[in-house]
């Protein structure tokens, strides 16, 4: 019985190393999306399968490390005017693909045309206040503003701003495409400018859930990236370690956006009133233990943000709140008659269909009858999942203009327009918070949490870490953190 039980443990072992194994020499990845067919690092928005490659081949002035953080890319270093309204970097001594140095003058030129393409983006605020970008000299190039941007590094260490020369990147990886993955290594210069490429690879695969679940369990991937609360009921299914799966603490909009304000829900009360009648834990914790219900439209912890009060009713109990909808709808069903249904938008997946279970179960106690319609449809309210690629108020505030939904508040917009040109940020602040708290008090967005987004990492895999921006840099993969 002994030598049995021996026998089987290190059977259980063996087979346990194996499953475990990995080459941080020859790292395979999977980001799992609903389009698998290819990668497109030129059509916006990125995927983020699409981000990862252009991030890793395409670097900007600055780059974001494996923890998030603002490094050097092909700026070696930067400064700052004293009144944030220039900033000037130093190019590093490098080359593009092609063997062409990089120099400010090019550097300038591709900047100012990649910025003319991203002003009809999310990114729309941020491109207004660039006025001018110019070469200084052969390595110095200035970035000129019309108000302070204290972001304006994390604009541009964005995936999108990645540059490119007639095609050709700087690095520091390069990219071969095979059938539907991409093989990516490393990439260094000489003195002269020749390539000197490494044998440490990184393979990208693009990947349905489904799959790249089986693709972990039968040792084929090293990581996946990318999961979001749609598909996190597929890893409850996998059998894989739940101590194998973590989180990105990624901030963003996560919540329902009022799309229509014809009948009932032209009334900020009765919007106000489905708010209030949706138990956010209930709904949160059939996903994960930890995801934290949200009450504001931006984050209260965020850098640049004034207080702003939450709703009144957010410190009441659930039962509390849901009899106050309730006599808010039956005032209004007094005098205007019957409620119609509430269509809401979601998007196919298991977990859409486990938060519109709650959604339907949470409405039927204030007397509303919910419907649940594609994201293309006619819709009173559709499911916003964004994360937040900038840590700034404008970009909370500005996908709830009028330019995303007729239920807005014109006089919020203007606040906020008036905002993007104050040059003090005190005052700024204060122009921001008075936006908030009217986009607030009119109810077109009920918040829920902060997007969840997910991965699971093979045990030893080095140069990998949960960061708040929800990239994780290539070139990073499988080497000892600096």
């Amino acid at each position: 019985m002994r030598v049995s039980y021996l026998f089987c443990l290190m059977i259980f072992l063996a087979f346990t190393a194996c499953g475990d194994a990995i080459d941080n020499d020859k790292i395979r990845a999977d980001v799992v999306s609903d389009n698998v067919d290819g990668f497109d690092v030129g059509r916006l928005p990125l995927t983020l399968s699409s981000a990862e490659l252009r991030t890793a081949t395409a670097q900007g002035l600055v780059k974001f490390d494996e923890r998030g953080n603002i490094v050097p890319a092909l700026a070696a270093r930067w400064i700052v005017t004293d009144d944030g309204l220039s900033y000037i970097f130093r190019i590093e001594k490098t080359w593009w693909k092609n063997g062409e140095a990089v120099t400010a003058e090019t550097v300038a030129k591709i900047l100012r045309r990649k910025i003319r393409s991203l002003r009809n983006t999310t990114f729309l605020d941020e491109m207004d206040s660039i006025e001018e970008v110019v070469a200084m000299t052969g390595r110095i190039i200035e970035i000129r503003l019309v108000a302070p941007r204290p972001n304006l590094l994390e604009l541009l260490a964005q995936p999108e701003l990645g540059l490119v020369n007639d095609g050709f990147g700087s690095g520091p990886m390069q990219a071969v495409q095979q059938l539907n993955l991409m093989r990516l290594r490393d990439v260094l210069y000489d003195e002269d400018g020749q390539i000197e490429t490494s044998e440490n690879w990184v393979t990208l695969h693009n990947s349905r859930t489904p799959n790249a679940l089986a693709r972990y369990i039968a040792g084929e991937t090293d990581l996946i990236l990318g999961g979001r609360f749609l598909d996190l009921p597929y890893f409850a299914a996998s059998g894989i370690d739940k101590e194998l799966l973590s989180y990105d603490p990624v901030p963003g909009l996560f919540g329902f956006l009022f799309v229509e304000d014809s009948d009932y829900l032209a009334s900020s009360e009765i919007r106000d009133a489905i708010a209030m009648a949706i138990d956010r834990p209930r709904i949160l914790i059939d996903f994960r233990s930890d995801w934290r219900e949200v009450l504001t439209i931006v984050p209260e912890g965020l850098q640049n943000r004034k207080t702003v009060a939450r709703p009144i009713w957010t410190g009441l109990r659930i039962d509390a709140r849901i009899n106050l909808a309730k006599t808010l709808i039956s005032n209004w069903r007094a005098t205007s008659g019957d409620l119609r249904d509430l269509r809401i938008a979601l998007p196919n997946g298991p977990g859409a269909d486990i938060i519109f279970a709650r959604l339907e179960s949470d409405l039927a106690k204030i007397a509303i009858n919910a419907k649940r319609v594609a994201m293309n449809d006619d819709t009173d309210l559709r499911l916003i999942d964004h994360i937040a690629p900038l840590s700034s108020p404008l970009w909370y505030l500005s996908q709830l203009s009028c330019k995303k939904t007729v239920v807005c508040d014109e006089a919020a917009d203007d606040i906020v327009s008036s905002a993007r040109l104050i040059g003090n940020l005190e005052e700024r602040k204060n122009l921001l918070a008075a936006a908030e708290r009217r986009i607030q008090e009119n109810r077109n967005f009920i918040p829920i949490a902060y997007p969840t987004l997910w991965m699971i990492a093979r045990p030893r895999l080095l140069g990998f870490s949960t960061n708040p921006r929800g990239l994780h840099p290539l070139q990073s993969l499988g080497k000892e953190p600096i």
